[in-house]
């Protein structure tokens, strides 16, 4: 068997809650054989920059892997590795980039042995629980982001996970108001997308402190890891990260300087489904809890991140609740994957083949990439980490 063809596939679709254009990067790698695997590049959130993804895919990547053998897994990303990281970097577009295209040679892998990828890793499929994913939309009531959570708890969900991103006061509101409404049982996490710096962010931490957060996702940014180490050590909740942490190198300096004590791998972003396996042994010789990141991807995305994570016997999984979901619930059929699916608040990994999803390639072309504004540019205040302490700010 060798790789007959490797092209990129652009999606996307217009998103409500906040209204935005939402894009997402795909690759398609077929075989000599006629076997299809999928993989999917993300810069967190869907992905912002899909284009430049589709050139060093098409422009770069492709010549390194036609006519190749698809099953060695391991030689390949070694052959892009080579290709890519002494150039473009080793991290941030070219792990995303390198972690698809595995993705799909492990799909290819598992058609071609009629076996599901976590199965092809060692492990047995399991319930995995989940928390449900709050949103950005900053101009509405603590009310309405509380009552945002309800079909999520109604289903079973473990918990739920807060966006902040305001005034300080404006957040432990916030906060408040969602631990009255989920109870005092319910696991609550929270996410500020590197809005603080350092100061602001150990304030807001011990004021939420109170309410029982299980996490305090991304206060600052992930690259300053000296502010994340300072401010580990000042909060009294565990720092989480991971959704812009790009390798396993990454992650152990993270646990080698005690800067997060909640790691976030995703296989979209981090590499693919071995990196993050690797990741999970960083994490577990530091006694650091790992929960998946999985922000919103296609099913195709979400079926890699819940293989390496049943692989790994994680114990929490994340899961986007915005109830319009096209990605999962209109490119082919994929039962078990949708919201509306995991009653008792758990998910599956497929059992089917390889990645075990259906991609219907003209549903997926009905979907089509169209140009918009990046979550960067939506909300440029919160990529800065800037963000001052102070009770009012």
């Amino acid at each position: 068997m060798q790789i007959d063809s490797v092209r990129a596939v652009l999606a996307g679709y217009r998103k409500s809650d906040p209204p935005m254009q939402r894009s997402f990067a795909l690759v398609r790698i077929e075989t000599d054989t006629g076997i299809v695997g999928w993989g999917e590049a993300s810069t967190n959130w869907g992905h912002s920059y899909p284009t430049v993804f589709r050139a060093v895919v098409d422009d770069v990547c492709a010549r390194h892997l036609v006519g190749r053998d698809p099953l060695a897994i391991r030689d390949r990303v070694a052959d892009l590795s080579v290709a890519l990281d002494g150039y473009l970097g080793w991290e941030g577009l070219t792990s995303q980039t390198i972690g698809a295209i595995e993705v799909a040679l492990w799909d290819v892998l598992g058609k071609e042995l009629d076996a599901p990828i976590h199965r092809l890793l060692g492990g047995a499929a399991f319930p995995i629980p989940l928390y449900g994913t709050g949103t950005t939309m900053f101009d509405e009531t603590p009310e309405w982001h509380a009552q945002y959570f309800d079909q999520c708890m109604a289903l079973g969900f473990a918990g739920v996970k807060v966006r902040l991103g305001r005034t300080i006061d404006d957040d432990v509101e916030t906060v408040r108001v969602v631990r009255d409404h989920i109870g005092p049982d319910a696991l609550m996490g929270v996410d500020s997308y590197w809005f603080h710096d350092v100061d602001a962010a150990i304030e807001l931490a011990r004021r939420i402190e109170p309410y029982g957060i299980h996490f305090f996702e991304e206060p600052h940014p992930q690259y300053q890891v000296e502010g994340l180490q300072r401010l580990q050590r000042s909060s009294p909740i565990r720092v989480a990260a991971g959704e812009r942490v790009f390798s396993p190198r990454q992650f152990a300096d993270l646990a080698a300087r005690d800067a997060a004590r909640v790691f976030e791998p995703d296989a979209t972003i981090a590499g693919g489904i071995l990196a993050c396996l690797q990741i999970t042994d960083i994490a577990r010789r530091h006694s650091i809890e790992v929960i998946p990141h999985v922000g919103g991807p296609t099913v195709v995305g979400l079926a890699a991140n819940l293989h390496w994570a049943t692989a790994a016997r994680v114990a929490l999984c994340e899961y986007d609740i915005d109830a319009h979901q096209p990605m999962i619930t209109d490119v082919g059929h994929n039962p078990g994957l949708a919201l509306v699916d995991l009653d008792g608040g758990v998910i599956t990994a497929p059992t089917g083949p390889g990645l075990g999803v259906d991609i219907d390639e003209a549903l997926l072309a009905a979907h089509p990439y169209v140009e918009g504004d990046t979550y960067a540019e939506v909300f440029p205040e919160h990529e800065s980490g800037r963000s001052a302490a102070g009770s009012g700010s």
